[in-house]
């Protein structure tokens, strides 16, 4: 259970109040991205494990959900629901399990009860296969059910939405379960449309007693018992009420056919006197036993006159570093690895693919990144020195026995010659332009993003994981070894100079140079003036993404950028790769170039009053939003410049 860290003064002026309550305060800022967090100071600390996220602490606690829980207990860092203790082996609430002795008895613990029941087996096809070793129902060679075609790993329903088949390597097996008996009491139980079984509305804490079970409304003695209802038996057991349950019947007609019993727990169909041979559905006539397709997800049959569908389960939940994709084609949508982002803007900073920003103002030619497993391609980056700043001024691509390098005012060259975007080889790259982008697509799902001055993006797909190095890192998640020199000594942050030095592929005299002393010059009373442009980060519409991302580290680049400022605009890449960050993490920032000055209509510099509209031309790309910007970014996001 994941959960954000907040301060009211500092990071010790506040206790963690319970695991599932969330502190009122400010975000407790951090800047050693993908560190652990130390809570020594704050009560119950050894429940939590904390990181620096996106620059901020983000805390793990240990401690499961408890809503819907009727028997809420507490340890010394958790509210928990209760488990249950069954023939000496203590088992957690919400588990299940198959008893050792019969592959047909399924034994479920819920809030301090187990309830045993017996599975009923469904073969929907007509060749099933024998029981597999330590299973009970036997297996259908194809996953297939109604019509329907069920994908591994996922649930299918029919009209008894008790009769779950599973399929698992192609092939299916059908089952039927009693539902758990609950805690709570039957007012506080809801049963919602298409579900099998009900379930508890709140949670509700109690004080456990010695020898004794609490079940709904009774309180049991050591080795009493008590009957719920007509299906339920339950015995009071090493202060766990051990409950054995009477499986219904699975039934294959229609829900509206389905009736109950008197004096049963169950439902049985009920057919109706007359004997149809055809159903009408969505105002169309089918024949008996012919199959038709809703949709992705459910699949019907026409069986005696009724309708009978199956329906497909849909319970995708992404882990971090991963994004949910959905086909049109397909049910179920799919958890997918996300892409890897590096940035160069500036004077100049990088942006690693995990996340590390850092500034390094080496002159010379740099591998930015490269396949270094396989090596099939690889980006390097020119970078030249001014009177006073660094920047990145030339982009040289390899892949296979292609080469395109990209330069100022929007210049592209292939295999030395000279072209003009839209651009394409077959199978191989494509090149684009709107205004003055340039966007390269390699075959391979490399892309690259240039704006014909110093701010550069190459995205990779998740198929490069840990295969690549160079200055943007080697895309393993994991940010504390992205400054790896080409010998493979990780630095730390002291050594930013070594670390850039190690992946030049130029001249090495042109890499070991010093800048020139007026890059490291204070600034004037006019730079510090302009500085303050970089105010937009904190206002609007940057204000959407601050609880996401914070802008610490692309400030302080801003500010180093805005120091020696040749056309007062520097701030502008800063906040662009800001703003690329945030749209990855989900946030919609609208208009952002225009509130800034940043967009191509702003013709001449903004006075830091506001009360100047002057206009100055900038570069498109902080107009442009190019292709997959907004897929969802993985676990670990930028940290703050050193």
């Amino acid at each position: 259970m994941k959960k954000i860290l907040y301060i009211s003064l500092s990071l010790t002026l506040f206790t963690l109040v319970a695991a599932q309550t969330v502190i009122d305060g400010k975000r407790a800022p951090c800047s050693n991205e993908g560190e652990r967090v130390s809570l020594d100071n704050i009560d119950k600390h050894r429940c939590f494990s904390c990181i620096c996220k996106n620059g901020y602490v983000e805390c793990d606690n240990v401690c499961p959900r408890i809503d819907e829980c009727h028997l809420v207990v507490e340890d010394d860092c958790c509210k928990r629901c209760k488990g249950c203790i069954y023939k000496g082996i203590y088992h957690p609430s919400h588990t299940e399990w198959t008893s050792s002795t019969n592959a047909c008895k399924v034994l479920r613990c819920e809030a301090g009860v187990v309830t045993e029941s017996d599975l009923h087996c469904h073969t929907p096809c007509a060749n099933p296969l024998p029981p597999e070793p330590g299973k009970c129902c036997s297996t259908c060679p194809e996953c297939k059910i109604n019509g329907q075609i069920a994908s591994d790993d996922r649930d299918v329903i029919s009209d008894d939405p008790c009769l779950k088949c599973r399929c698992s390597d192609g092939k299916m097996i059908c089952a039927k379960k009693s539902c758990p008996v609950l805690q709570c009491i039957p007012e506080r139980q809801y049963h919602s449309p298409g579900e099998c079984c009900p379930r508890c509305k709140g949670t509700r804490a109690l004080i456990e007693l010695k020898n004794r079970c609490t079940l709904q409304a009774f309180v049991l003695r050591e080795g009493t018992s008590i009957n719920l209802d007509k299906c339920t038996n339950c015995t009071c057991q090493n202060e766990t009420s051990v409950c054995t349950r009477a499986s219904c019947p699975i039934l294959d007609c229609a829900p509206e056919l389905q009736k109950p019993v008197p004096g049963s727990c169950c439902k049985k169909c009920i057919m109706p006197e007359e004997v149809r041979t055809q159903c009408f559905h969505a105002g169309k006539l089918y024949e008996d036993g012919q199959q038709w397709k809703l949709d992705s997800c459910k699949s019907c049959k026409c069986q005696r006159g009724m309708p009978s569908c199956a329906i497909t389960k849909c319970n995708t939940t992404c882990t971090a570093g991963t994004r949910l994709v959905h086909s049109s084609e397909e049910c179920c949508p799919k958890c997918v690895e996300v892409e890897g982002a590096c940035m160069v803007f500036g004077d100049p900073h990088y942006k690693s693919f995990d996340g590390k920003i850092f500034s390094f103002k080496g002159v010379g030619k740099y591998q930015l990144t490269a396949d270094c497993q396989n090596n099939t391609f690889s980006v390097k980056v020119a970078n030249a020195n001014k009177v006073s700043s660094t920047s990145t001024k030339r982009v040289a691509v390899q892949y296979g026995n292609i080469r395109i390098n990209l330069q100022q005012k929007g210049r592209i060259k292939y295999n030395g010659q000279r072209i003009k975007a839209p651009y394409e080889v077959k199978h191989k790259f494509r090149v684009e332009k709107m205004r003055d982008i340039i966007e390269i697509n390699l075959q391979n799902g490399v892309n690259l993003f240039w704006n014909g001055k110093s701010f550069l993006e190459v995205t990779v797909p998740a198929s490069f994981k840990n295969k690549l190095c160079g200055l943007c890192g080697n895309f393993n998640s994991n940010v504390q070894d992205d400054l790896k020199t080409k010998g493979g000594r990780i630095v730390t942050d002291k050594e930013i100079l070594g670390f850039g030095t190690s992946w030049c592929t130029g001249k090495r005299s042109d890499c070991a140079k010093k800048l020139k002393s007026a890059n490291k010059a204070t600034c004037t009373n006019r730079h510090r003036t302009e500085k303050n442009l970089c105010k937009y980060f904190s206002s609007e519409p940057f204000t959407a993404c601050d609880s996401k991302l914070n802008y610490s580290k692309y400030y302080k680049a801003c500010k180093i950028d805005m120091c020696h400022c040749p056309n007062g605009k520097c701030y502008c890449e800063s906040l662009l790769a800001y703003a690329r960050e945030c749209q990855r993490l989900g946030v919609k920032l609208p208009n952002w170039q225009k509130h800034s000055y940043c967009d191509a209509n702003s013709l001449r510099r903004p006075s830091t009053s506001h009360k100047s509209h002057n206009k100055h031309k900038h570069n498109a790309l902080l107009r442009y939003i190019p292709k997959n910007l907004n897929k969802t970014r993985g676990s670990v996001d930028p940290i703050p410049i050193h």
